[in-house]
């Protein structure tokens, strides 16, 4: 009797372990995702709604949101961890949303890209993810990084209650309407823990060469796949993260050239300001009869 109920408290724990494993989520392996890059960032302010507008009409698959939240914990889209305003340098977690609006992000564009430049960018204001859902709702792709998670403690909590607010999370769209990348591991577990149907990607610095065994395995636990400097991805670098079943989204890629290499290695998406021109690459290679 004794054994019996021994085996059968071993079957409930075994079983109840079992139960609590959960599985990191999947990225498209049949896709060549187009990231805009802060929007279509090399002809419009990024991070303002002409940028994601432009891009989404380039054929963007997604656009990227950098997301910082401020003093009065108000989730904003903008690059940079602190800005100038009058002649002072402010981190964006020491700034409340109206100070920060007091930055217009159009007039630094029209001055550092003249060509490009509008009238209509000078009203410009940075944004709040509410302000973007609301905008654009289901009806785009976001790709957002958290960015300084340290600086602003509980930023993952309120990312995810908001998107669970517009309902942008457990859903059966082609692609996933939502992935989040970091430089910050802690970060991204932090998500898996809240949200573990949510693709997480990776970050690695401009110079990262490669990727430890050990590092692997750790991001076999919760990481959907890697990004990583263009210029550093070879087909070997590829095939080793695509057998431990990660994608590679490389940054920032402009060059169709460029674009078409990382094509023909099996990335499986790009960071780009130029959306127009991966949409053209991507269009061209789709069109290519197939080699024997």
């Amino acid at each position: 009797m004794i054994k019996k109920f021994i085996l059968i408290t071993l079957i409930f724990i075994l079983g109840g372990c079992s139960m609590k494993t959960v599985e990191r989520a999947s990225l498209p392996g049949n896709d060549f995702l187009i990231i805009a890059h802060r929007g279509a960032s090399a002809y419009a302010p990024d991070h303002t709604f002409p940028s994601y507008e432009l891009a989404v009409a380039m054929g963007a698959d997604y656009i990227e949101i950098d997301l910082h939240m401020t003093r009065d914990r108000q989730l904003v889209a903008f690059h940079d961890r602190s800005i100038i305003l009058e002649g002072e340098e402010h981190a964006i977690a020491n700034l409340t949303l109206k100070e920060l609006q007091n930055f217009l992000p159009g007039r630094i564009f029209n001055e550092q890209l003249p060509v490009m430049a509008s009238k209509s960018f000078e009203s410009l204001f940075v944004p709040t993810l509410e302000d973007i859902f609301l905008h654009f709702k289901d009806q785009v792709n976001y790709y957002i990084e958290i960015k300084s998670p340290t600086a602003t403690p509980g930023i993952e909590k309120e990312l995810i209650h908001q998107l669970e607010s517009y309902q942008l999370l457990n859903r059966s769209d082609r692609f996933p309407k939502v992935i989040i990348q970091s430089y910050n591991a802690d970060s991204l577990k932090k998500v898996f823990e809240l949200a573990p149907s949510i693709p997480l990607v990776k970050l690695y610095s401009q110079d990262t060469t490669s990727i430890s065994k050990g590092e692997i395995r750790d991001l076999e636990k919760y990481a959907s796949g890697v990004g990583v400097n263009h210029s550093l991805v070879t087909i070997d670098f590829v095939n080793r993260l695509h057998d431990k079943g990660l994608a590679i989204h490389p940054f920032v890629v402009n060059d169709a050239d460029d674009i078409q290499a990382l094509l023909n290695m099996g990335a499986d998406g790009i960071f780009t300001d130029k959306p127009d021109i991966a949409a053209k690459v991507k269009r061209s290679h789709l069109r290519e009869p197939t080699k024997p």
